[in-house]
């Protein structure tokens, strides 16, 4: 960082609290003329600012200005950008044709962008003021593909784990039926998980697994937890690839279908989706079917040529090289 950055962020910084925080000065001023610095080459406004800030997430605007450090170095970085885009003015630079095209270009990429959140913004109006023929429409998708929402029979459990140390099975065996006898005189089993499962995620869970399907465990732990049937069961010692489990049986639930009141939020954001994309889509659709549209299709034919033939030029003069 330059000395001159160094020496300007103190002032950025007490502007930003000036504009943002002092209410007289609000008062005596629309907000948006609010100067948060400004020189004899260029000068950085609260609307720059509030207008850059419009770039990113909505959901990051409000949180961003939190971290002091992060707001300094933004606002030095906006100020930057406008002293050396004076400074390439006062040199012309603005003035070269090329610069001066892809400036242009640069503005109708922005507008362009701007339009097409305008087409997804009034496509989802459109969306939620017609919910109900959307609905139907979801229900129908429902009914239509009823086994794309078949569910496995699922089990419910928690388990302990007891791995091998240095490959000793019997330890392990010992060290398991022995926590085994613990819970068996009443001790609660989330706290002998803390005290004893090598699950590196007890320390969260007490060594909860949640509802899971058999393909989601290990085979043979898998198979125990399935053919368990009481509540509150406490399996024998089940070996499998990780070692010794000891699993508490919690509940199940048999094969089936989820509803449809469960999937309708699912269905209804497909819907929102495509009903966004047809919308631009649509835009896309009028824009090359427009009477007036002109295409060269030679001139994008000899650009081509030109390419490829200098390509194949740069290529043989490369091999011919020693």
């Amino acid at each position: 960082m330059t000395n001159m950055t160094l020496s300007f962020r103190p002032r950025i910084f007490a502007a930003v609290l000036l504009c943002l925080s002092a209410a007289s000065v609000l008062a005596a001023q629309p907000e948006s003329d609010l100067v948060i610095a400004e020189s004899a080459r260029a000068r950085l406004t609260l609307a720059d600012y509030d207008a850059e800030l419009a770039k990113l997430p909505a959901a990051s605007r409000a949180e961003f200005a939190l971290s002091q450090t992060r707001l300094r170095q933004y606002l030095d970085n906006l100020y930057i950008v406008r002293a050396l885009a004076a400074d390439a003015r006062a040199e012309g630079l603005d003035k070269d044709p090329v610069l001066s095209r892809q400036i242009a270009m640069a503005v109708d990429k922005l507008l362009a962008q701007a339009q097409v959140e305008r087409i997804e913004a009034a496509a989802a109006v459109a969306f939620d003021k017609s919910e109900e023929k959307y609905s139907a429409r979801a229900r129908e998708m429902y009914d239509v593909n009823r086994s794309r929402y078949a569910v496995a029979e699922r089990v419910k459990a928690a388990h302990i784990l007891v791995m091998f140390r240095n490959g000793n099975k019997d330890a392990a065996r010992e060290k398991t039926e022995a926590i085994r006898a613990r819970l068996a005189a009443g001790a609660d089993f989330a706290k002998v998980a803390r005290e004893t499962s090598d699950d590196p995620s007890v320390a969260t869970n007490g060594g909860e697994l949640g509802w899971f399907e058999a393909k989601q465990m290990d085979p043979a732990f898998a198979a125990a937890a399935f053919a368990m049937t009481s509540k509150g069961e406490i399996s024998a010692p089940v070996l499998s690839s990780f070692g010794y489990h000891l699993i508490l049986f919690e509940d199940k639930r048999p094969a089936g279908f989820r509803s449809f009141d469960e999937v309708k939020p699912e269905l209804m954001a497909e819907l929102k989706t495509k009903a966004l994309v047809d919308a631009k889509a649509e835009s896309t659709r009028r824009i090359f079917s427009d009477p007036t549209l002109k295409v060269d299709t030679e001139l994008i034919d000899r650009l081509n040529v030109e390419a490829v033939e200098k390509a194949n030029a740069s290529k043989a003069a490369a091999k011919a090289k020693p």
